[in-house]
């Protein structure tokens, strides 16, 4: 898609004429012309209705007569002078239509729609005033302004559109206001928007790196002496800038803020454009999601004719322009790019950025108190202190509301002389994700207090599941009585490398050993004196099963169905049954919630769930996960304990297996080989990576595939690996080969960007690895074999699939040229099936393939290759479009038919006619492996 133009300018104030003059004059300038105009700040003025004149209504009703020369849209009304009414968002038929109701009206003709054709383009929440005019209102049942995240459409096409988020004025989070914008940004699959419009600075950014000396010191003008810088700015703006992550914020000149009452004072406003800043990871992301795009804050001048702009300069700019790729249309990998020279800074909104209020001691925040019992903010922010009371609340509209819980909450867990463990929450407010905040930094705050362990949700793990942060964990004390004297010095308030954190019981007791436990009763018709490890052998035999705590290590879980099948190939069903349904738990548990679209397995590998027979018990079976995390997960859903055990009876009632299902047993497994880090006969060592949860076992090339032949494996890399493929063309022929599988068959989603070729992997290590593993490849053939190299991939997928491979061929040198016109002149040629395709060199050697490739997004699929010629290496590409799937497809092995015909020898074009017997493969295998890694040293 092709960039968008916006414009955005600063507080209108009702000027406009000089609004309407500057947007015709930049319509008609070589910039223009433009999509899009956003306006941030009073639009139709800053000061009350009373004082509103003649000459300002009527400059409003005239522009609502007008319009616009471009689609302008605005959040902050302002104040509307007297006799103007503006039409708020009223809830129609059509959004409180029932979704499963089918419409009988078959009377309405297509003439009627197009006639409404650009109010069909407007999504819901925005509010058409006049000609390309257009008011950011949201929805809400009282027809109230609310905050929101909008795809606003652009080129008057439904498929262009930037993603744009407004906030009205004075708006508190936790509101009615907000939840419609807060339940988006908290959606998993939330990455960011383009642009975010507030009539307010986020607290933090005033005071922050991201401006300069000279904003900040013309900012200390406009507030005064006296004024922190920190403390300017609203939390609640600051917080959602953290949620919604735009590309861009606008506000108002700070002037404009400072002056609220007697309108924008126009001489102290400035223009203002922050550095780019990182945007803190979120708890509730998508685990693939490891970093995100840059943010940029900006502050606009108010609206002025143009003999006072000229004037002004630069510095009271009040029209900003941009082109902007949308977002939802960019890899991550292009999103997240950073040119050099750009300094990136950190987040301006984060809690050591806000304002603390006195603490007290010198010991920190743990201790920060008198004995008499008198209590403060022990340093917290207000953000801090806001976001604890808000968790605090048992209001279903806040986060920490537990309408869900599994067992009741104990009254009287502080009275119970047992409970010995406290709750600590708000782990997840470290935004570094456990760098300064960690097991050991909280074990040395409390040991004073005499915890003796820190202990984490489920496993123990560091982590949670998806590799994400834990929000809580617990401490044990070794006596009641201590955990509540700790409790009574911190207050429930504390503060752990300078993030605020609550304290209260824990509502579970002590899971920690004990030593007065009752001893078990010995086994029946036992006589004598009982050891500790004088057991019966049948007990031996049944403690063979493994706890949580023993298979740590392990991602998978044994399967074992008592009922007996009817069929043997039964059996087979009912273990993929169990995996569709552990798999379908685990999408229930991240989807926890969340209304729109759902986090699948096929988007999130982490949720990721395979099941396998056993071969030489057919009532047997395992699940293999992504994850430990993963598999406690599911195995606690459908057996009610971690450590395992009988299918609860009501987990899948519906289902055909249903009989078979009774009795059945989950347990743990112990570590499989893939989980292991393995070794082969050849000396590769393969680890878990090597293995991904997506890898398919009818794939030759993946590794975790039976049909994948490891003897032909010649280097094993991190996210690649060289191997001779079946059927060589010659001694040295090999393939590069990515881990991962390339793309992903049978899902219908169009909006999701397959791998069509080992040159458009969206992780640039992948690319990065191929492209050195080729350059050794050629350089060993050059120096060692003496060789020139030919290299090509068919990137197009075939009925069964396509797992990228790259060939890399040693040829007799001097062959270059003509084998680059036999390949061109037989690309070319016509037959009876389809018309041939055009081979084209890529003329610059400055652009590699990858980005020539990315830049097309009609691409199905490319023929690449690189041949030797003279002292060059020549690059030839053709890129399939979906049009041409018919007419002007590429032979399966029209790069091994080009070189049959060059060295004159037919049976080279098919892999099929130049198969070996194992042992042969074996030697040419060794034989290169040697060679390479003799080079590579």
């Amino acid at each position: 898609m092709e960039k968008v133009k916006v414009l955005i300018t600063g507080q209108v104030n009702n000027d406009f004429p000089s609004l309407v003059s500057k947007l015709s004059s930049l319509q008609k300038s070589k910039a223009g012309p433009f999509h899009v105009c956003f306006c941030v700040g009073a639009f139709f003025g800053g000061t009350p209705d009373k004082s509103a004149n003649e000459e300002d209504c009527k400059k409003a009703k005239d522009f609502l007569d007008q319009g616009s020369p471009i689609p302008v849209y605005f959040c902050d009304a302002g104040s509307v002078p007297p006799g103007i009414v503006l039409p708020s968002y009223e809830l129609s038929a059509k959004d409180t239509k029932d979704e499963a109701e089918i419409s009988l009206d078959d009377e309405i003709k297509e003439e009627d729609e197009k006639e409404n054709g650009d109010e069909l383009l407007l999504p819901k929440g925005v509010v058409k005033i006049a000609h390309n005019v257009y008011h950011l209102y949201g929805i809400s049942y009282d027809s109230s302004q609310t905050a929101d995240i909008l795809n606003i459409n652009v080129m008057n096409d439904e498929k262009k559109y930037l993603t744009v988020a407004f906030l009205p004025p004075n708006t508190r989070m936790g509101t009615p206001k907000t939840s419609t914008f807060e339940s988006k940004t908290n959606h998993p699959s939330y990455v960011g928007c383009d642009i975010l419009l507030t009539s307010e600075w986020g607290q933090g950014m005033a005071g922050s790196s991201c401006l300069s000396n000279e904003d900040q010191s013309k900012l200390r003008q406009n507030y005064g002496p006296h004024q922190n810088l920190n403390e300017v700015g609203s939390f609640d703006v600051a917080e959602i800038v953290s949620q919604c992550r735009p590309r861009y914020h606008f506000a108002p000149s700070s002037a404009a803020i400072v002056n609220k009452q007697n309108s924008a004072n126009y001489d102290a406003s400035f223009f203002l454009q922050s550095s780019p800043y990182t945007n803190p990871p979120s708890a509730l992301a998508s685990g693939v999601i490891k970093n995100y795009h840059t943010s940029r804050f900006l502050s606009l001048c108010q609206v002025v004719d143009s003999k006072k702009a000229k004037l002004g300069g630069k510095s009271k700019k009040f029209v900003h322009a941009l082109g902007i790729q949308p977002l939802w249309t960019m890899d991550r990998v292009t999103a997240t790019a950073v040119p050099d020279n750009i300094v990136v800074v950190p987040s301006p909104y984060t809690d050591e950025k806000y304002a603390k209020d006195e603490t007290y001691g010198s010991n920190g925040a743990i201790n920060a108190g008198n004995d008499s019992g008198t209590w403060k903010n022990v340093g917290l922010s207000e953000a801090q202190t806001r976001r604890i009371l808000c968790e605090e609340n048992t209001g279903s509209q806040y986060r920490w509301d537990i309408r869900n819980r599994k067992r009741p909450l104990d009254a009287a867990v502080e009275t119970d002389p047992t409970n010995c463990t406290l709750f600590l929450h708000g782990l997840h407010n470290d935004v570094s994700k456990g760098a300064n905040l960690n097991r050991g930094t909280i074990f040395n705050t409390f040991r004073l207090h005499g915890c003796t362990r820190v202990r984490y949700p489920g496993n123990d793990s560091d982590m949670g599941m998806n590799g994400r942060q834990h929000s809580y964990c617990f401490l044990e004390f070794p006596s009641h009585e201590e955990a509540s004297r700790c409790l009574g010095k911190t207050g429930g308030i504390v503060e752990v490398s300078g993030i605020g954190l609550t304290l209260k019981w824990s509502s579970g007791t002590n899971k920690s050993k004990r030593t007065d436990q009752i001893p078990p009763p010995p086994p029946p018709n036992f006589s004598g004196i009982m050891m500790p490890d004088d057991v019966s052998h049948r007990q031996k035999k049944q403690r063979t099963r493994l706890t949580e705590e023993e298979a740590i290590d392990s991602s998978t879980l044994f399967i074992y169905l008592k009922a007996k099948a009817s069929a043997p190939e039964d059996y087979a069903s009912v273990i993929l049954k169990l995996g569709e349904l552990a798999q379908t738990k685990l999408e229930d548990a991240i989807n926890d919630g969340n209304s729109g679209d759902k986090v699948t397995a096929e988007e999130e590998p982490a949720l990721k769930v395979t099941a396998r027979s056993m071969a030489t018990k057919q009532n047997c079976g395992f699940l293999d996960f992504a994850s430990h995390a993963a598999a406690s997960m599911a195995l606690a859903t459908l057996t009610g304990s971690t450590n395992g055990g009988q299918l609860i009876t009501d987990t899948d009632q519906n289902s055909e297996c249903k009989d078979l299902l009774q009795d059945a047993e989950l347990w743990w497994s112990k570590k499989s080989s893939a989980q292991h880090g393995i070794r082969c006969e050849n000396g590769h060592n393969f680890q878990k990576h090597h293995f991904p949860p997506d890898a398919r076992t009818d794939c030759w090339f993946c590794l975790a595939s039976p049909t994948c032949e490891k003897h032909l494996i010649v280097n094993l890399a991190e996210y690649c690996y060289v191997t001779m493929p079946k059927g060589p063309v010659n001694e040295n022929h090999t393939l590069i080969v990515p881990i991962n599988h390339s793309s992903a068959e049978g899902i219908d989603d169009t909006k999701k960007k397959h791998i069509i070729g080992a040159f458009l992997d969206p992780d640039p290590r992948v690319v990065a690895e191929i492209e050195e593993m080729k350059a050794k490849i050629r350089m060993h053939a050059q120096t060692v074999l003496k060789k020139d190299l030919f290299v090509f991939e068919r990137a197009i997928p075939t009925k069964g699939g396509y797992h990228a491979h790259v060939n890399c061929i040693p040829i007799e040198r001097g062959l270059g040229q003509k084998l680059r016109s036999t390949m061109v002149s037989m690309a070319a040629t016509k037959s009876k099936n389809y018309n041939g395709f055009e081979l084209r060199e890529i003329q610059n050697p400055d652009i590699n393939t990858t980005t020539i490739l990315r830049n097309d997004d009609d691409l199905d699929g490319y023929f690449y290759a690189e041949i030797f010629e003279g002292n060059d290496t020549k690059r030839f590409l053709y890129k399939l479009n979906a049009e041409d799937k018919l007419t002007k497809m590429v032979p399966v092995e029209f790069g091994r038919t080009v070189l049959a015909s060059v060295m004159k020898a037919p049976n080279l074009a098919s892999w099929k006619g130049c198969v070996l017997s194992k042992e042969t493969e074996e030697e040419y295998t060794a034989k290169y492996r040697q060679s390479y890694e003799d080079f590579d040293k």
